[in-house]
């Protein structure tokens, strides 16, 4: 494995902007990224108290379900210990994991774990939050697959008309089995095939949820890693949220007051709006009968359900939430809250677009007082082939530009510098002279009136779409003499930037399994770690197989 770094940022971008201390981007956060605010966030949270014991107990429960490593059990316990604190990011339970992204974010979360913890000299344990609670179906019941020449979109079908939370639909079996077959049915086989696709009949075999799924697979990719799992909706982590939830019921006015005065601050500094304004919106969920529904808060201070007819006041919400009647769950304001209530927050580890929406919560924390932990933008990392590799060097192609433009220029020139005569150019003079000609006969014969003229009008357009027809084939013709060098091109770009997309937000891990083996995700870890010296934050890294 060999590993190129750069910086794939665009100049101008908010991420950008945040990377190089922007005065204007960095005002929407508590801390930048020095040594100082490392320190200084440290501290905070040392002043601060957590439910330790109690989080001890429900991540070894909850971790025990999926793997029985020693250094994720380890790691959990050193939790217990008052000096340590937490790197977190998370994702939704994505299909097979979902986009490679998920992967990547969790290599993020654990270098910057060891990086931290040589910083601080104290334990720093790696935890990925897993949003079991979401019940957007459609973000997460499909994937993609590539086999090096094309994409295929991996889908299992279900209703989205159910407000399911993803940690509590269960996957059908059946569906699961035939996707599998499907997805590696187009893969080309190789020598790890057939164990990876053994293991996935075995998980099917056992049942799972989305979330369930996710975390197996999750566990096996980074075995050994010291990584620890958590669901937000598994339900000992719930009974530990219930007092934090009853605060924001108490103070929801205050969140809703500071996420809007926040969010407008961003808008009016144009950085948009990565979070749709709502002046009702309460930022939290109920749940009932195995959906949950958005709820809102109403001048008079009681509670409702969006487009809904179920309402409350804020005293019977209270009781409601205290008894264990009615659950609640976060959205992405009161998540991040949420999480910081919860867990010792030093530093959560961002996507670009979840950085953005960061920026709008700084005052949501302070009405809890309390500031926002270090926000650190992810790694992003493109695997290449040995045959991608050997393509760039023998088209001198950048690597970079090829991540955000694909090949479309360079097939392009191609085409062109092995044309013996310029095709466009010619049936540019054709459809000219066609005209003009077309022209003098209709001159010729419009004395014979409308009905001969109809003819004509006929005549020209069969014209216009057989030469068209000629000129399509014509420039197949052109193309097929350049085959070679375009299927090259074709399958860089399948690799690198797959349907227009990076290969990180688009494709799926298991193609790069079934090509290198399971070990894949931990060899790249540890060619992280080797060269972490060398790394920044938000760096690019191209890892060549």
């Amino acid at each position: 494995m060999e590993m190129k770094i750069t910086n794939t940022h665009e100049s101008g971008s908010f991420i950008h902007k945040y990377l190089n201390n922007n005065r204007n981007a960095l005002s929407f956060f508590d801390y930048n990224l020095s040594s100082k605010s490392q320190r200084s966030r440290y501290d905070e949270l040392m002043r601060m108290s957590f439910q330790r014991e109690e989080l001890v107990q429900a991540l070894t429960s909850y971790n025990k379900k999926y793997n029985a490593y020693p250094r994720t059990f380890a790691q959990i316990e050193r939790l217990k210990q008052k000096e340590s604190v937490v790197v977190v990011g998370g994702q939704q339970a994505g299909l097979l994991t979902g986009p490679i992204y998920t992967v990547n974010k969790i290599l993020s979360i654990l270098i910057e774990a060891r990086d931290l913890e040589e910083s601080l000299s104290s334990p720093v344990i790696p935890i990925f939050w897993i949003a079991g609670e979401d019940h957007d179906i459609d973000e997460v019941n499909h994937t993609f697959f590539t086999d090096g020449k094309e994409t295929k979109k991996i889908k299992i079908t279900e209703r989205n008309d159910l407000k399911q939370p993803v940690s509590e639909r269960i996957i059908d079996q059946e569906e699961a089995k035939k996707l599998v077959k499907v997805a590696f049915q187009f893969l080309p086989e190789t020598e790890h095939t057939a164990c990876l696709y053994k293991k996935l009949l075995e998980d099917i075999e056992q049942g799972n949820t989305y979330s369930e799924w996710c975390a197996k697979l999750l566990s096996r990719l980074f075995a050994d890693t010291g990584l620890v799992l958590m669901d937000a909706a598994d339900p000992q982590i719930r009974q530990i949220e219930q007092p934090y939830f009853q605060e924001m019921i108490r103070k929801n006015d205050s969140i809703r007051a500071s996420f809007l005065e926040q969010a407008r601050e961003m808008k009016a500094a144009d950085f948009g709006e990565p979070i749709t304004i709502d002046q009702q919106n309460a930022h939290l969920f109920f749940h009932e009968e195995k959906q949950r529904f958005l709820l809102e808060r109403l001048e008079d201070g009681d509670y409702q359900e969006k487009e809904g007819s179920r309402k409350w006041s804020e005293d019977e919400m209270l009781e409601a939430v205290t008894t264990g009647k009615l659950a609640l769950s976060n959205n992405v304001v009161t998540r991040p809250l949420m999480q910081d209530l919860l867990l010792p927050v030093h530093t959560f580890i961002a996507g670009p677009g979840e950085l953005k929406y960061w920026g709008t919560l700084k005052q949501v924390f302070h009405s809890f007082d309390r500031c926002m932990p270090l926000v650190k933008p992810r790694y992003h990392i493109t695997y290449l082939s040995r045959r991608s590799e050997k393509t760039i060097r023998k088209y001198q192609l950048d690597t970079k530009k090829i991540t955000f433009e694909g090949t479309q220029q360079e097939r392009e020139q191609i085409i062109n510098d092995g044309k013996a005569v310029d095709d466009v150019k010619v049936f540019k003079k054709a459809k000219k002279r066609l005209a003009k000609f077309e022209d003098k006969l209709e001159e010729g014969i419009s004395p014979l009136g409308k009905g001969a003229l109809l003819l004509h009008d006929q005549f020209r357009l069969k014209m216009k779409e057989q030469l068209k027809v000629y000129e399509k084939e014509i420039s197949h013709f052109v193309e097929s003499t350049q085959r070679i060098h375009l299927q090259r091109l074709l399958c860089l770009e399948v690799e690198v930037r797959p349907n227009g997309n990076w290969q990180e937000r688009h494709l799926n891990i298991f193609p790069f399994l079934n090509l290198y083996g399971e070990d894949l995700v931990k060899d790249t870890f540890n060619e992280m770690l080797d060269h972490r010296k060398l790394l920044e934050t938000g760096h690019h890294l191209y890892l060549t197989m």
